[in-house]
């Protein structure tokens, strides 16, 4: 103690300063790196909610990333996201894969079996989604993974901006629901009127959709489209693209001026957008050091 009595003698004075107090008025946490952040990203949700919250997001998405899943609704905490993922598999209701990117790296990729369909189904419906809202059965490809799983990473990142102004997203329409309610309309129009008639309808039904239809009469389809309903009530919608490296510069143009919400779904396709003067937003590729390959093997 300083200056004080010890022992029958006087201490004497510490001469070193004293340490200023700590900047981190957090307490210390062992464990991933990310726990700082994912201890404060949880907030009040439990763990439960967060579980029906990713599983709803795998059955609208069909394809979800591991890692991606980790990152949107575990706040980057891979313990806790394979908690949830291995109850699930317990349970019956998803099932991991293995996929290859295009640098040929591994990484996880989540899909729901038709128990976890149905529960998806219900889980949408409880948190106020559209009645109409699809939980599809995915059909994987391989040489196709990287893609259909940048959808998901792409639509998250829309959803938080739509949030973000005050607005409650309703619907996920992938880019097949679309294709498939634009053909039947205008097949049956067809079998009716002819071939006029079913152009026709096709144009109808895209304006309906919110698809836009370009001068030779093509309607451009996005990789999935977001519903949302402002504080007052107005429906808008957001047409999202994941593009990939070996999109062709016309395309991309194309849907870019019509309004679609570009997403590079990797670093090819963020040098792509950026030639084009189409990247500011930096894309929904996951980067840092570990990140610089969309298919980086998960956490």
């Amino acid at each position: 103690m300083r200056g004080r009595d010890t022992f029958g003698r006087t201490a004497e004075p510490d001469p070193r300063p004293t340490a200023p107090p700590s900047r981190n008025r957090e307490r210390m946490r062992k464990g991933h790196r990310r726990e700082y952040a994912a201890d404060r990203a949880r907030g009040s949700i439990s763990f439960p909610e967060r579980c029906d919250g990713a599983l709803t997001d795998i059955g609208v998405h069909g394809a979800v990333s591991y890692r991606d899943l980790a990152e949107a609704r575990f706040g980057g905490h891979p313990h806790t996201t394979r908690r949830a993922v291995n109850a699930w598999i317990r349970k019956g209701l998803v099932t991991e894969t293995t996929a290859t990117g295009p640098r040929g790296n591994p990484f996880k990729i989540l899909t729901l079996t038709r128990k976890g369909r149905a529960e998806a189904r219900l889980l949408a419906a409880e948190r106020g989604m559209d009645p109409g809202q699809q939980v599809p059965f995915a059909r994987i490809r391989k040489s196709e993974g990287a893609h259909d799983t940048a959808v998901y990473r792409a639509s998250m990142k829309e959803k938080r901006r739509i949030v973000d102004r005050g607005a409650t997203v309703r619907r996920v329409l992938l880019g097949t629901e679309l294709k498939s309610t634009v053909a039947r309309a205008s097949e049956a129009a067809r079998k009716r009127g002819g071939k006029r008639a079913a152009d026709a309808e096709r144009r109808r039904i895209a304006h309906e959709l919110g698809l836009p239809v370009n001068d030779e009469g093509r309607v451009l389809y996005p990789d999935a489209q977001i519903e949302h309903t402002d504080a007052e009530g107005r429906t808008g919608r957001v047409n999202i693209e994941a593009v990939s490296g070996n999109y062709r510069e016309p395309a991309v143009r194309a849907k870019a001026a019509a309004g679609f919400a570009l997403h590079a779904s990797g670093p090819a396709a963020a040098a792509l957008l950026g030639r084009l003067g189409l990247g500011s937003d930096g894309g929904s590729w996951l980067r840092g050091p570990a990140d610089r390959n969309p298919a980086s093997v998960e956490l």
